[in-house]
């Protein structure tokens, strides 16, 4: 670690599998509200979340996402979602596609939800959806997601039941100067 208690906070975020109990709505909001504070190219915001408590759902998530076995009703499901539709205009005007910047936009907003639950002594993890077609139209069967939303993750959120294991994941062979 290092002598920086705001450095070592990042450092020390780990992914948390196991809940005691859900989310309130307020440390639902707080992590929401931290996670639009995200950085977002051209500012589009184009996040969208659902926020699933209700077991029936779980169940139906839990059925088809792999990664989201875990999901129960002691914590609370948030689905990180982007709208594509926004960047169309500028796609038309620029002559390229920018429409894969909802990903960007989203991941830092997850980044974000993550180190928010952290900070409050709750746990999570993300789980991935994107860019699997088969968990994207099962989820936006589930969910009732119109075409132009794509679900980018869903994180899994709530009060720890055990802790998560901090690794040291920096590795000097994966730094490069100048050129690779």
């Amino acid at each position: 670690m290092t002598n920086n208690e705001k450095l070592d906070f990042i450092l020390t975020r780990s992914s948390v599998r196991r809940f005691s109990s859900s989310l309130t709505p307020e440390e639902t909001e707080t992590l929401l509200r931290a996670a639009m504070s995200a950085p977002t190219a051209m500012d589009y915001q184009p996040w969208h979340f659902v926020v699933v408590n209700d077991n029936a759902v779980k169940d139906r998530l839990r059925s088809f996402l792999p990664y989201a076995k875990m999901i129960n009703e002691n914590c609370t499901g948030i689905v990180v979602c982007g709208d594509i539709s926004l960047y169309e205009e500028v796609s038309k005007r620029d002559g390229e596609d920018n429409t894969l910047y909802w990903v960007e936009d989203c991941s830092a907003a997850s980044e974000n939800l993550l180190l928010a639950a952290h900070a409050l002594g709750l746990g999570a993890v993300w789980t991935g959806i994107f860019p699997l077609e088969s968990r994207i139209s099962k989820l936006r069967e589930t969910l009732s997601l119109p075409e132009n939303i794509v679900p980018l993750n869903l994180i899994l959120a709530g009060h720890p039941a055990a802790s998560g294991r901090v690794k040291d994941k920096f590795n000097k062979s994966k730094i490069h100067y100048e050129k690779f």
